[in-house]
């Protein structure tokens, strides 16, 4: 079931805000492997950065991830148990990505990468507002993309961008306590 604000908004971003090439681009966001490079990426500039502390760094970062998961696919989406946008015929959904028959709030794939936007943002420095701004981008395109290829609602995807958050958060402030009980020689 959904609001005016779900409804109206998936419309926009689903049926009105579209082009091919979009349309390609969004699948390739909403495909897991597609990000890949972008995570070696993360991992050689954190063992550049940090040495044998990116370890505990991706042990964190794992744990933001683990937890949002969890909370949203484990325990949020079947105790809600909303319908994906893409089985509702009424709203003619345009279905870029394979439309699961799993719970539609929250979204997982926004829960996890907010998840790991937040703890890296926190890692990497909120003083670079660059980097800061592209973390955060590329979370919500990522949250965008899933409202585009018709599996979600927005506020599925702004429920799962929260969720994340909090956990990327929490999982950065133990990292900093672990941390500060470590030596690194």
């Amino acid at each position: 079931m959904s609001n005016a604000f779900d409804t109206y908004f998936y419309h926009l971003i689903n049926q009105q805000l579209t082009a091919d090439w979009l349309d390609f681009l969004m699948v390739k966001f909403s495909d897991k492997f597609f990000w890949i490079p972008l995570y070696a990426i993360i991992i050689f500039f954190l063992f550049r950065q940090f040495g044998k502390q990116s370890l505990l760094i991706l042990f964190f970062a794992g744990l933001s991830i683990v937890f949002s998961d969890r909370l949203t696919s484990g325990f949020m989406k079947p105790l809600i148990k909303r319908e994906r946008p893409c089985h509702v015929m009424a709203l003619n959904p345009r279905v870029l990505d394979p439309c699961h028959e799993t719970g539609s709030m929250p979204s997982s794939h926004a829960a996890n990468h907010f998840a790991l936007a937040i703890f890296f943002i926190g890692i990497f420095g909120l003083k670079k507002r660059t980097l800061t701004v592209l973390w955060l981008l590329w979370a919500a395109s990522i949250a965008y993309s899933r409202v585009y290829c018709g599996v979600h609602y927005p506020t599925d995807v702004l429920v799962g961008g929260l969720v994340g958050s909090i956990f990327g958060y929490v999982c950065l402030k133990l990292y900093n306590f672990t941390n500060s009980k470590m030596t690194w020689n």
